[in-house]
């Protein structure tokens, strides 16, 4: 059995789950919100996917926490690497500067995302199955 699947949803993007409901539940809802994001409400859309992400990596990183997650620090520093890239485009669309949020939307942020779960969540998930 592989540690990340792929799985093509209705709307065409391709998620990764890890076999790790722990995970994989924020992961889908991270999906679900790229998929249905709102160009005509990109400032909205944008916020809406940046709490999204900032409850998502509180949630692992209190299971890190909790089950003394050996790479919590670098899991962490990736976190903190993330958020701020997407506070950073955020601004720019917030001062009306549009271009680059909107392709970091397109084009950057899934694949960044993506990234993250198959490099830094997978050693999450392996951890936490081998304990449940």
């Amino acid at each position: 059995m592989h540690a990340v699947q792929y799985v093509t949803p209705p709307q065409g993007l391709t998620m990764i789950h890890l076999q790790c409901p722990l995970l994989d539940e924020h992961h889908t809802e991270f999906y679900a919100l790229l998929d249905s994001f709102n160009p005509n409400a990109f400032e909205a859309s944008f916020m809406r996917l940046l709490e999204h992400t900032r409850t998502h990596f509180a949630h692992e990183e209190s299971l890190m926490k909790e089950h003394r997650f050996q790479g919590y620090f670098e899991h962490h520093e990736e976190h903190v690497k993330i958020l701020s890239e997407m506070e950073y485009f955020l601004t720019l669309a917030q001062n009306g500067r549009y271009v680059f949020a909107k392709n970091y939307i397109a084009h950057g942020i899934q694949e960044r995302f993506e990234n993250h779960i198959r490099n830094i969540d997978s050693q999450l998930a392996l951890f936490l199955k081998n304990l449940f």
